[in-house]
C-alpha cells in the first residue's frame, strides 16, 4: 500500500499550488525516483509543464506531457497526463486532480497538495476520506505552520 502525504497550502491560486507541486517534483527526481504529475485538463498540464522549465533558474527537470501511452521513462523520469496513470513505471503520484481513484493506490507514494480555498479544502477532505476508506492513514503536512 502507498504512503500517502496530504500538503496543506496557505495559498489558493492554482500557480502557488503548481509551483508547490514543482518543488516535490524536484525531491522526487533528488531521489532518482519517477513520477507522474497528474492535472485536471489541458490547461493545467501545460501550465506544470512551463513551470517545470522556469520555476528554477539552474536546474533542468527532464519531462513530457503525455496524452497516450507514456514516454520512454529513462528519457523522461517526470510525466505530466490528466488522462493517464503510470503506476507501473512511476514511483510517486502528485494527484492534482479533485479525486482519488483505485488506481491511485499502485503508486509508492501518493502527493495530495490541498489550498486554501473552500471548494479545494472540499475535494481535500473527500481524497483524505477515500484513502482512509482503503485502510490507508494518510500523513498530513501543514505547510502553512512551517
Amino acid at each position: 500500500m502507498p504512503q500517502i502525504d496530504f500538503y496543506i497550502l496557505g495559498q489558493q491560486d492554482l500557480r502557488s499550488k503548481l509551483l508547490f507541486a514543482c518543488k516535490i517534483v524536484q525531491k522526487v527526481r533528488d531521489k532518482n525516483l519517477k513520477a507522474l504529475v497528474r492535472t485536471s485538463d489541458t490547461a493545467n498540464s501545460e501550465a506544470m509543464d512551463r513551470l517545470l522549465w522556469t520555476f528554477r533558474q539552474k536546474s533542468f527537470i527532464p519531462h513530457a506531457i503525455i496524452t497516450e501511452g507514456e514516454l520512454p521513462w529513462k528519457d523522461y523520469p517526470v510525466q505530466i497526463s490528466h488522462v493517464h496513470h503510470c503506476p507501473s513505471q512511476a514511483n510517486v503520484l502528485i494527484n492534482l486532480q479533485e479525486g482519488a481513484d483505485r488506481q491511485c493506490l499502485e503508486y509508492e507514494r501518493v502527493v495530495e497538495l490541498v489550498g486554501s480555498d473552500q471548494t479545494d479544502k472540499d475535494s481535500g477532505r473527500q481524497r483524505y476520506r477515500y484513502y482512509r476508506d482503503q485502510g490507508l492513514e494518510p500523513l498530513a503536512h501543514d505547510m502553512v505552520k512551517n
